[in-house]
This record gives structure tokens, C-alpha cells and sequence, in this order.
């Protein structure tokens, strides 16, 4: 029994020194890891000098640390955001790339940090040691690069380094596009020292050929038409929004009924394809889409985003006109409309129809069709004392509207013009002039003339009759 109990105090000694051991060593090691170091950073970097750092640190996040406390400094006295940014761009100009991390013991270690944030390889990004030296490698930025574009997934310019290879370009690139075909070749466009000759040299990419300074590589590839083509239909359909279509094969007729088909409302006279055959539809298009995409509920298709564009236009146009300023009031209004208004492609009043050909019309990616929703108002203005929109009555004529309009006014004449909800033609009205719904109704002001007025007048006519009576007198003297 005492033979046990001794063994057990052994055990019982042994293990409790065994622990005090153990944590005098961890201290010891975490006393280590903790220790400060010092690290010189020299060559194409923000800042030179010699930093403190802490022997558990790594090089990328001992670079990143120095870079960011540099540039905060920077750039804590400016208070003028262009100055800001030019500033910011001109302290990231450094490479990460051929980095020289030069030992105490003389060991040289090349430092990739590009390779090592795509990768998470830690071989190109160590651990750092005391009186470790950084040298930033200084290289031209236009000459001392290689750009890869084609099928990779970003076209990207980067850092040449000496024996890069075809597959480290694609790896900056963001790697190989999956949604294009065959993808097995590059081709290498690599200029003569003068920049006036091109090679051209076509590689299989399993090859990994080695790249030279200035190469510009394109990954080849067969078309792939796998693309989110789509159609914006807005207004008076069932289901509005974005309409999935096929490449060059989808026609208006299946894009309506993908969208549920018209509403009750819809006024398909009016309605119209925008497809960005002009300068103003490509802007109004740009407003529709930003216009829908902040709000799925909006209705309005006024948008002043596209108006300073448009009036760009109409000075451009009208810049070297020649005509008489009374000539240029109608160039004016008819160049508006040109810029504003364009007539669409298709009736979609006739799309239903077998025997039409505005059904099956070929609509495009990105083309948007608006579907506006049928007035049943008739709009009346001018010279009445209401002005505004009046509801539309079948078979009723222009008494009936001007009289819910609150009546003419003291100034109206007696003609009455009516304006065409769809072609906007203006037409002079009579008692028996059919009324639409959209159309307008327009009563002119009969403005009072000065005395000056009609002196002018019978001072042209005076002149002109004078001389037509020279011309004649003329005539018969000669005949004499």
C-alpha cells in the first residue's frame, strides 16, 4: 500500500512539473513570435525606410499596413476630391510584382504578392525575419507590361516578369471564359523594336509558351450566342417588364404574348418600337431602362435625362442654315420633331392580323416597346374660358366640348381647329366634323391690330400696285 501511495506523489510530481514546463516554453516561444523586428523597404515603393514589424508578420500585410499609414498622411491635408484622386493614383503606382526580399543570412527570395492574392499560396508571401530588406522593382508601365483579352473572363494589363508564361496571363485574367467554345489557341501579337512590324504567333494554350516583354495575347475562340437577350415591354400589356427573346428569330407577335397580351386600355395607335436607330432613341431608351429599373410602377415616359442631348442636336442642325428667320421657325419645329419622334417600326394595331407583316417583324436585344394607355378624353384649349381635358362622347361635335369647357372666350375667333390625336394634322372644323378620343381642340385668339398694323399693310399694297401700274405704263409707251 505504501509502495502505491509513493508511486502515485511520483506521477503526481511529474506531471505538475511537466505543465510548469510546458507553459514556461509557450511563453518563451510566444515571447518570440511577438519579439519586434526590424525591416527596411527600399526601390520603387511610396515610401522608403526602415519599419518595425513583428516576426509572425507576413510580407503582404507588413507592405499593406506601411502603404496604408503613408497614404492616409498623404492625403490628410487635401480637402479637394480631384486633387484627392490624382494623388491616390499616383501612390498605387508601384509593382507587387519581382519583389527582392533580401536575408540577413543572404538568402534572395523572389516575391510575387499578384500571384500570391489570386492564388493564397503562401511561397509567395513569407513570413518576415529581422534586418530583412524589401527592394520594389522599378518598370516601365506603358512598355514593361503584357495585355491578354479575348475569351478570359477580364482583359487585363499586367507587370511583366522574366519568364512569365502564357498560363500566368490567363491566371491575371481572371482565368478562361467557360461561355465561349473550343477553347484551345492564343495568338501573340509581338511588335518589332520599332513598333512598325507585327508577328503573329499562334500557340496551344496546353503549351504554356514563354511570353516576352510587350506581347499582347488574344484567346481564341468559336462564337457562342448563349447571350441574355431580351425585350422591355412597358404600358398596357398584362405582364410589363423584361422579355426573354431569341437571337434575330423572335417577332413582335410572340414578344406580346410572352408580355400576356394587351390590356383593355392599351392604344395601340400609338404605340411604338424604339430600337436605337437614332441618336435621341438611344438616349430615351437609357431613361426607360433607368427610369424601370429604379421603379417597376412608373408610368411616365416624359423624362427631361435625354432634353439636353436633343437640344445639342438642334443647334448642330440649324448651326449652318441659311434660310429667313420666318423659314426657320418651321425648320425649328420640324427638326424637333425629327430629334423627339421617331415613327415606329410597327402598326400593333395590325400585329394580330395573318395578313399583316407588322406581326411577324424581328425584334431585337435591348429593343423597348411602349405601350401608352388609351385616352378616352379629348383635350380642349385656347380660347376657352376652362381649358383641359374634356371625357370623350361618342357622336358628340365641337359645341358640346367647347360648352364643357366653360364656353369661348371674348377674344376667341369663329374658326375652330381640330388636331388629330394620331397624326396631329390640323384640320378646320365644321358643325359636322367628327371628334376622336385624343384629339385636340383648338380655339384661335383674335388678337386686336394697332393703327401701325394697317398702315403697313396699305403701305405694301400702295407699293406693289404703283408698281405694277410703272410696269404698264411703261408697256404702252414703248408701243407707241
Amino acid at each position: 500500500m505504501k509502495k502505491l501511495i509513493l508511486i502515485f506523489l511520483i506521477c503526481a510530481v511529474s506531471l505538475v512539473y511537466s505543465q510548469q514546463n510546458e507553459q514556461t516554453v509557450l511563453k518563451q516561444s510566444n515571447s518570440q513570435i511577438l519579439q519586434p523586428i526590424n525591416v527596411t523597404i527600399g526601390g520603387d515603393f511610396i515610401v522608403n525606410g526602415s519599419f518595425s514589424a513583428i516576426a509572425s508578420e507576413r510580407l503582404d500585410h507588413f507592405i499593406t499596413t506601411v502603404f496604408i499609414s503613408t497614404q492616409q498622411k498623404s492625403l490628410a491635408a487635401l480637402n479637394q476630391i480631384e486633387t484627392i484622386n490624382i494623388v491616390t493614383k499616383e501612390l498605387n503606382k508601384f509593382g507587387l510584382r519581382d519583389i527582392t526580399l533580401k536575408r540577413a543570412s543572404g538568402e534572395i527570395v523572389k516575391i510575387d504578392l499578384i500571384k500570391f492574392r489570386l492564388t493564397g499560396d503562401f511561397k509567395y508571401n513569407p513570413y518576415l525575419m529581422n534586418d530583412d530588406v524589401i527592394v520594389f522593382p522599378s518598370y516601365d508601365k506603358e512598355k514593361g507590361i503584357v495585355e491578354i483579352s479575348g475569351a478570359v473572363n477580364k482583359l487585363t494589363k499586367f507587370q511583366f516578369v522574366d519568364g512569365d508564361k502564357l498560363s500566368d496571363a490567363i491566371l491575371f485574367a481572371g482565368g478562361l471564359n467557360l461561355a465561349y467554345d473550343n477553347l484551345n489557341t492564343a495568338e501573340i501579337s509581338r511588335l518589332s523594336e520599332k513598333g512598325d512590324k507585327e508577328e503573329l504567333i499562334k500557340v496551344s494554350i496546353k503549351d504554356d509558351y514563354l511570353l516576352k516583354r510587350g506581347d499582347r495575347i488574344r484567346i481564341l475562340f468559336d462564337e457562342n450566342n448563349k447571350k441574355i437577350y431580351k425585350v422591355l415591354v412597358l404600358g398596357e400589356v398584362n405582364q410589363p417588364g423584361y422579355i426573354y427573346i431569341t437571337k434575330d428569330n423572335s417577332t413582335v407577335k410572340d414578344v406580346i404574348n410572352k408580355a400576356g397580351g394587351f390590356t383593355a386600355r392599351a392604344w395601340l395607335e400609338r404605340a411604338e418600337l424604339i430600337s436605337g436607330t437614332s441618336e435621341s432613341d438611344i438616349f430615351k431608351m437609357k431613361a426607360l431602362r433607368e427610369n424601370y429599373e429604379n421603379d417597376k410602377n412608373f408610368n411616365s415616359l416624359l423624362t427631361e435625362k435625354f432634353l439636353n442631348p436633343v437640344f445639342i442636336e438642334q443647334m448642330k442642325f440649324l448651326r449652318m442654315n441659311d434660310r429667313y428667320a420666318e423659314d426657320s421657325l418651321s425648320v425649328i419645329i420640324d427638326n424637333t420633331l425629327r430629334v423627339l419622334q421617331t415613327k415606329s417600326l410597327v402598326d400593333f394595331s395590325k400585329i394580330s392580323s395573318d395578313s399583316s407583316s407588322d406581326g411577324k417583324y424581328i425584334i431585337h436585344d435591348e429593343d423597348i416597346i411602349v405601350i401608352p394607355q388609351k385616352e378616352n378624353l379629348v383635350y380642349v384649349f385656347g380660347q376657352v374660358n376652362n381649358p383641359g381635358y374634356v371625357k370623350y362622347e361618342p357622336k358628340a361635335k365641337q359645341d358640346y366640348y367647347i360648352k364643357k369647357a366653360g364656353g369661348k372666350g371674348e377674344r376667341a375667333e369663329s374658326d375652330v381647329k381640330i388636331i388629330n390625336g394620331n397624326s396631329y394634322s390640323w384640320i378646320t372644323s365644321n358643325d359636322d366634323s367628327q371628334i376622336n378620343p385624343g384629339d385636340f381642340i383648338y380655339i384661335p385668339k383674335n388678337v386686336p391690330k394697332p393703327f401701325e398694323y394697317y398702315m403697313r399693310n396699305i403701305t405694301s399694297i400702295t407699293s406693289v400696285v404703283l408698281a405694277v401700274a410703272t410696269v404698264i405704263y411703261t408697256v404702252i409707251l414703248l408701243k407707241k
